[in-house]
């Protein structure tokens, strides 16, 4: 174990391994830390993450929000959760969120030609929550869709193809992304993935 001086412990690296690699969302534990009222460093939540939310097409995908961040500079609070805030796919406008993404494997023998959750390309079009997309996706692949946000994402574990128009690109751990309002898809090989974004409200200069 990693002792820290407050007494909590951390699994090592070789523990985790894996952790996130089966059909079923795994818990993620987030440690919030602040000040006290005397200003002394202190833990202020230690446990799994509250907001999780399974993907809506397959089985195993989901998105925790670790915390939410309404407006820049970020409010700091030394008593309140802002990682309970509602969830949304895009980031507040004015703010953002850090996010983990956990998605599994794609079976051998998979066929997206005999899959009911798959979807043709289509025109762009705006969803309920505010993001353009175009279709594409399928059981194991998201539609290509963009938002004018910008993200930061880093593969944790396993290996994720990135989706542009131009082609596509193999990510692996300690890769990363950083988009910038684009047009984009992910899907996994046959191996499941972990990545965390941090997604922040943008604005293009130039409508593209």
């Amino acid at each position: 174990m990693l002792a820290l001086t407050s007494g909590i412990t951390m699994q090592p690296p070789e523990k985790r391994k894996g952790l996130f690699m089966s059909d079923d969302p795994k818990p993620i534990r987030r440690v919030v830390t602040g000040n006290d009222e005397n200003g002394r460093s202190r833990v202020l939540f230690d446990s799994a993450a509250p907001n999780v939310n399974p993907g809506a097409v397959v089985r195993g995908t989901c998105m925790t929000d670790l915390w939410v961040f309404k407006e820049l500079p970020a409010p700091i609070s030394g008593t309140r959760d802002d990682g309970k805030l509602p969830f949304h796919f895009e980031p507040p406008h004015a703010g953002g969120h850090l996010r983990i993404v956990q998605s599994p494997a794609k079976p051998a023998n998979y066929d997206p030609a005999k899959d009911p959750a798959a979807k043709p390309l289509t025109e762009p079009r705006r969803r309920p929550d505010g993001v353009l997309d175009r279709g594409g996706q399928n059981a194991y692949s998201s539609a290509i869709h963009k938002s004018e946000t910008v993200d930061y994402g880093i593969l944790l574990e396993g290996e994720r193809l990135l989706v542009l128009d131009s082609g596509t690109l193999t990510m692996k751990p300690g890769d990363v992304v950083v988009q910038l309002g684009n047009w984009h898809g992910w899907t996994n090989p046959n191996e499941g993935s972990l990545m965390a974004f941090v997604m922040m409200g943008g604005k293009y200069e130039e409508q593209p």
